[in-house]
C-alpha cells in the first residue's frame, strides 16, 4: 500500500512539472507582444464627422449628398454623416457618438445655434477641432470653432431687403414669412432684412411677421393669414426660403394680388428659380449646396493637416437671381 502510494505522488508531481512547461511555453502572442506592435486603426485616413440637422429637409439633404461625393474623390478621407432629424436632443446624442469615434474634425451644422453648444464644448474639451457648416451657433459657440464656412445668413436678409427695396420704389408696407422660430437662420435673416430696410429705405414699413417652420403649408396659411388682415395693404412679402416663397405666391395668385404684391425669397431653389421664371415670385439670391459642401470639406482638410484658416468666416457666393437673369441659373435642391 505504502509502495502504491509512493508511485502516485510521484506521478502527481511529473504532472505538475508538465503543466508548468506547457503553460509558459503557450503564453498567448497577445499578451506577450510589445504594446506598440499593432498598427493604428486610422493610420493613413482622415475620419471626418458631419452632424446634420436634418436629412430630410432639402438643401441639408443636397448638401450632404454633394459632400459625400466631394469625399469620395479622395480615398484618405473617411466620413460619418448623422441627421438629427430636427431632434435638438438627438444632434446632441450624433455629437456624442462621434467623440466617442474619435473623429479627426467635427463639422455641424446647427439645428439650434444656442443649445448645440455644451456639444461643441464637449468635442472641444476632447481636443476634436469644430467647423461650422451651413449655419453659425451663437458667439458663445463660435468662439470654440476653428471657423465656419458657408452662406451669411444674415446678409441674405439684407439682400432681401435691396432687393424688396428697389422693386417697390423704396416705400410701402411688407410682412415675413419667418422659417423656425429661435433658429439662428430665422432670427440673423429678420435681423438683416430689418436693419437694410432701415437703412436704406426707411419708408417701407413691416407690418407683421409669423413662423411657418420652414413648411410650405404652414407658410400658404401665414399668407393667408396676412391677407385676410391687411389686404391691400400688403406691398411687398418676405420669405425667408425660396420653397415657401413659392408657397406664398400660389396664395397671392389665387387672390389676384401677384401684380400687386412682391414676393422676395432665399436660397436659389428649383421651386424658387422657376417661381420666378413664372412670376409667382420677383427674386431671390443663390445659395448652392454643393459650392457649401465642397468649401465645407476643404477647409477641413486644411483642418486636419494643421494649417491655419486664413479667415475664421468663409462666405460662398450668393449672386442675386431676377427676372432679368433667372434663366442663366438653374436650382440644385
Amino acid at each position: 500500500m505504502k509502495r502504491k502510494n509512493q508511485k502516485f505522488m510521484t506521478l502527481i508531481a511529473l504532472l505538475l512539472v508538465m503543466c508548468m512547461v506547457f503553460a509558459v511555453g503557450c503564453t498567448p502572442a497577445s499578451q506577450s507582444a510589445a504594446p506598440d506592435s499593432e498598427e493604428p486603426a486610422k493610420e493613413g485616413k482622415i475620419v471626418i464627422g458631419l452632424s446634420e440637422p436634418s436629412s430630410g429637409w432639402p438643401y441639408i439633404s443636397a448638401y450632404m449628398r454633394a459632400f459625400e461625393a466631394a469625399a469620395a474623390k479622395n480615398p484618405d478621407v473617411t466620413v460619418h454623416m448623422l441627421s438629427a432629424d430636427g431632434d435638438i436632443q438627438k444632434q446632441a446624442n450624433d455629437i456624442d457618438d462621434l467623440i466617442v469615434q474619435q473623429v479627426d474634425v467635427l463639422l455641424v451644422c446647427s439645428l439650434d445655434g444656442t443649445a448645440i453648444v455644451p456639444s461643441l464644448a464637449k468635442a472641444k474639451a476632447a481636443g476634436i477641432p469644430i467647423l461650422a457648416v451651413s449655419n453659425e451657433p451663437n458667439e458663445e459657440g463660435q468662439a470654440l470653432l476653428e471657423g465656419f464656412s458657408g452662406p451669411d445668413d444674415k446678409e441674405q436678409g439684407r439682400i432681401a431687403a435691396r432687393i424688396m427695396a428697389e422693386a417697390l420704389g423704396n416705400k410701402g408696407n411688407v410682412a415675413i414669412v419667418e422659417g423656425t422660430p429661435g433658429q439662428s437662420t430665422t432670427l440673423l435673416r429678420s435681423d438683416g432684412f430689418r436693419e437694410e430696410l432701415e437703412k436704406i429705405a426707411p419708408d417701407v414699413k413691416i407690418l407683421a411677421a409669423q413662423p411657418s417652420d420652414w413648411d410650405p403649408a404652414k407658410a400658404k396659411s401665414v399668407a393667408q393669414a396676412f391677407l385676410t388682415k391687411y389686404g391691400t395693404e400688403i406691398d411687398g412679402i418676405f420669405a425667408q426660403d425660396d420653397n415657401i416663397a413659392a408657397a406664398v405666391g400660389e396664395v397671392v395668385r389665387d387672390a389676384n394680388l401677384d401684380k400687386n404684391i412682391i414676393i422676395v425669397g432665399t436660397g436659389g431653389s428649383k421651386n424658387g428659380i422657376n417661381a420666378i421664371r413664372s412670376g409667382l415670385i420677383f427674386g431671390t439670391m443663390m445659395q448652392s449646396p454643393t459650392i457649401d459642401a465642397e468649401q465645407g470639406l476643404e477647409l477641413a482638410l486644411k483642418i486636419v493637416k494643421g494649417e491655419k484658416l486664413e479667415q475664421k468666416r468663409n462666405i460662398i457666393p450668393m449672386p442675386i437671381v431676377t427676372p432679368d437673369n433667372a434663366t442663366e441659373y438653374e436650382g440644385e435642391w
